[in-house]
């Protein structure tokens, strides 16, 4: 599939049959358009505090999940260097020290 295409697939039907034999000028304008939407739509998500307070949910949530896996990982690890130095005769397996 080309590029166009893909891109066709995202935009309205009737957006592409009014444009598809749009001029230089005219393009140029809306792309300037669609510039300004953006980047007003970018500072409206930077400024809405739900979604601020549902990342920092989200943040706060999975930190719990992050530390308890971390934990886990790092036992494995301990536990897997202990193995080894077993094997490499490095420690004494029937000791108690």
């Amino acid at each position: 599939m080309s590029n166009l295409e893909s891109i066709k697939k995202v935009l309205s039907k009737s957006f592409v049959d009014n444009h598809e034999d749009v001029n230089e000028d005219v393009a140029g304008t809306l792309i300037v358009a669609a510039e300004q939407k953006m980047r007003n739509i970018r500072e409206e998500r930077a400024a809405d505090e739900k979604l601020a307070q549902a990342k920092q949910i989200a943040k706060d949530l999975n930190s719990a999940y992050t530390a308890a896996i971390k934990y886990e990982q790092a036992k494995i690890d301990f536990l897997l260097e202990k193995i080894e130095e077993i094997q490499a005769n490095e420690v004494n397996p029937d000791s108690s020290v």
